[in-house]
């Protein structure tokens, strides 16, 4: 089937994942994926040979298992679009890898990198984006929702991007002059609503994940996305006090075990963190030192092993 045809199906398969409860980002990611998978497999037709050997060349070249089993979720949503019944396999879940969370001097690099750049118009707009995305925790799809009308003075009107509810977030005081200075002299009038703009209209999810990956790679960290600012907004938060049940409602879940995976530290912090607390609880090493040394007389016709071992000898008739 010719890539107009494909393209005109997954177009309909956008419309029915929407119906089903997807949000328009979600459904859209699923086609993006669906089109590259099927520059490996035919997705017109079930084959559990092809699908098995693809997942076993996408093993081998190294992609993650929690990768894999989002494309076979896919799939899945693709094949009961298409009207078949069947259950693809299912990969191992394997235990989740500490987050990338960047540091303050990591995010005062994105940012002094945008700040140094000569196209003022294209760089205020992005270290707009990256502050925002930074200091609310929105998610990339939220990001590129927001619109000029959502500018509320000293917070900003979220609108959710999976069906949680939506928010309004306070702003840093310098957040709003810098969104202020942002749309009053470098934001394109493209879109009549939108906040941020390209030359041709609202800025989009794509340009989005590429910006921040730019970024991140240029200043030496290329682990940075759009969801490790959210990452480390919420666990700032947390750090800095903040309930964990009112960062649940700046991040905008439903469940709050959801947001404690943002507030996670990894081992070496949490070691270094509890040290002094382990020295303190578990000092009773010093409690089992003997202040006396004991001297077990020995007649020398054997050796006292049950002195050398720290035991006192049984008297005769002892049981």
């Amino acid at each position: 089937m010719s890539d107009d045809r494909l393209e005109m199906k997954l177009q309909e398969f956008i419309s029915y994942r929407i119906g089903h409860g997807d949000s328009v980002s979600t459904a859209e990611r699923r086609t993006r994926r669906i089109k590259t998978i099927s520059k490996n497999i035919d997705v017109w037709k079930v084959d559990t040979g092809s699908i098995f050997k693809y997942v076993e060349e996408r093993l081998r070249k190294g992609i993650k298992k929690k990768s894999l089993r989002i494309e076979l979720m896919d799939l899945q949503r693709w094949y009961e679009f298409l009207g078949y019944n069947i259950v693809l396999p299912k990969l191992k879940k394997e235990p989740d890898p500490d987050p990338f969370l960047p540091t303050d001097g990591e995010i005062r690099k994105a940012r002094e990198f945008c700040l140094s750049r000569r196209d003022k118009y294209t760089w205020t707009r992005n270290l707009a984006i990256i502050d925002l995305l930074t200091t609310t925790g929105m998610r990339a799809g939220e990001l590129i929702k927001v619109n000029l009308e959502d500018i509320k003075g000293d917070s900003i009107y979220i609108r959710s991007e999976k069906g949680e509810r939506d928010r309004t977030v306070p702003l840093p005081k310098w957040m709003s002059d810098e969104l202020k200075d942002y749309v009053e002299n470098y934001r394109y009038k493209s879109d009549p609503k939108a906040l941020f703009t390209t030359r041709t209209g609202r800025y989009n999810y794509t340009k989005l994940r590429n910006l921040v990956k730019y970024v991140g790679t240029k200043v030496g960290i290329p682990q940075l996305h759009p969801h490790s600012l959210r990452h480390y907004y919420a666990t700032s938060l947390w750090k800095a006090g903040v309930d964990i049940r009112e960062v649940q409602i700046l991040v905008g879940h439903a469940r709050i075990d959801t947001t404690t995976r943002y507030t996670h530290i990894s081992q070496k912090e949490l070691g270094e963190k509890v040290r002094d607390k382990v020295e303190d609880v578990f000092s009773f090493h010093k409690k089992l030192e003997p202040e006396v040394q004991i001297h077990v007389k020995n007649d020398g016709s054997e050796p006292n092993m049950m002195g050398a071992l720290g035991f006192e000898p049984r008297s005769a008739g002892l049981s």
